[in-house]
């Protein structure tokens, strides 16, 4: 995370943005010298993450899964799978 001037930003803008989204760097601009009034540049990638994560707990069939996932890679009795599997599985059809 960096904190940067409002004309830091202004004067090196192209920078800042290519930093963000090639990093996933997060800069903070305080606003009015308070860090509580401030606002944070993030990538797409970052701020489309909690929505995602949430979408996956938002059922508890989906939460079930992913923790019985979780389980069987923490146990060891997951079974590997690829996606030429899934190409096999779909040539039977």
């Amino acid at each position: 995370m960096k904190a940067i001037t409002i004309s830091a930003l202004r004067n090196n803008m192209e920078t800042y943005l290519d930093a963000v989204t090639n990093t996933d760097d997060i800069v903070v601009i305080p606003r009015n010298n308070n860090e509580n009034d401030a606002v944070v540049i993030i990538s797409i990638k970052e701020n489309n993450s909690p929505n995602e994560t949430a979408h996956l707990l938002s059922t508890a069939a989906n939460r079930n899964r992913l923790e019985e996932s979780i389980n069987q890679i923490n146990s060891g009795t997951n079974i590997p799978y690829t996606f030429d599997d899934e190409i096999r599985q779909c040539a039977k059809f």
